[in-house]
């Protein structure tokens, strides 16, 4: 079983929020792990008692005695609060609507998102723009049999792959692991440059095919049926249209914050796919410091 002890869900009661929260509390059931639900607005004594009030009314009745619940509700900045929760609660996953008011007006990356999304040490669960079958309205088992790891291939890598493994093992599910190799014209739409440039596309489909399959020989015990994609295109759009063709239940993917370089690159694929996915997609902070509390037992 893997084990996700604490599940974080930010709401503003649009109804991507409580969308969310329907994510977070089905999870919650299936992991046998604490739902916390924080609402973060301008401090208003008269608002705070509402705002409890309005969360509670979230968890469905028939709920509320199995649950293992926290309400909280604070006034202050957004992002500071939210990520203070999550380092004292010791949460190991926030799960997140988009396209809300307030602070999710601006996602994705609005202000708030992308701050947890470059500062927290645990994955983040978004759940935006989802197919009607990949929706859940009600509390109810979450699918998760067919995950999606998407790489590029660069430092870091191999753990996310480690931790895909890992969760796949302890869903009992299916893992496809793929990387997206950019055409020319696709990375440089300025004709003139790009018909100047030699076109390793094929040799770098080989590369990368050969070097999915070693890593996943060294990291991998066997357990986990594996599939490999080496696409071309846009690395959002191959990205997510791999996700669609193995009708996937999660994309996960890496985020990358090392370095100045790295954080930039955090607005171009990993974005686009969040923005984009119509399945959850599972965003992984690195280094991978969450890794120990997703052990499988």
């Amino acid at each position: 079983m893997v084990h996700v002890k604490k599940i974080l869900v930010p709401v503003d009661f649009s109804e991507p929020s409580k969308k969310a929260v329907n994510y977070g509390l089905s999870l919650a059931l299936q992991f046998n792990a604490r739902l916390v639900l924080a609402h973060i607005a301008a401090y208003d004594p008269g608002a705070y008692q509402r705002s409890k009030a309005m969360l509670l009314t979230l968890i469905p009745t028939e709920y509320r005695e199995e649950l293992d619940y926290e309400i909280i509700v604070k006034g202050g900045d957004v992002r500071a609060e939210l990520l203070g929760i999550a380092d004292e609660k010791d949460i190991d996953l926030i799960v997140m609507g988009s396209r809300g008011r307030s602070f999710f007006e601006r996602m994705l990356l609005g202000s708030v998102t992308e701050r947890l999304l470059r500062k927290v040490h645990v994955p983040i669960l978004t759940v935006s723009h989802l197919d009607p079958e990949k929706e859940i309205h009600i509390p109810g088992p979450v699918p998760l049999q067919k995950l999606v790891y998407a790489t590029d291939l660069m430092e870091g890598w191999d753990e996310g792959l480690e931790f895909s493994l890992r969760l796949a093992k302890g869903l009992d599910a299916l893992l496809t692991v793929v990387h997206v190799v950019q055409p020319l014209d696709a990375a440089f739409p300025v004709t003139e440059l790009a018909g100047h440039m030699p076109d390793n596309t094929a040799e770098l489909r080989a590369q990368s095919a050969e070097a999915m399959a070693r890593t996943i020989s060294l990291v991998s015990d066997g357990s986990v049926p594996v599939t490999t994609v080496v696409a071309d295109g846009v690395p959002y759009e191959a990205i997510n249209r791999t996700a669609v063709d193995t009708k996937s239940d999660l994309i996960i993917i890496n985020l990358h914050g090392k370095s100045r370089l790295d954080r930039a690159l955090l607005g171009t694929t990993a974005e686009r796919v969040i923005r984009t996915a119509t399945v959850p997609v599972l965003a992984l902070p690195l280094p991978a410091t969450y890794a120990a509390r997703w052990e499988a037992a």
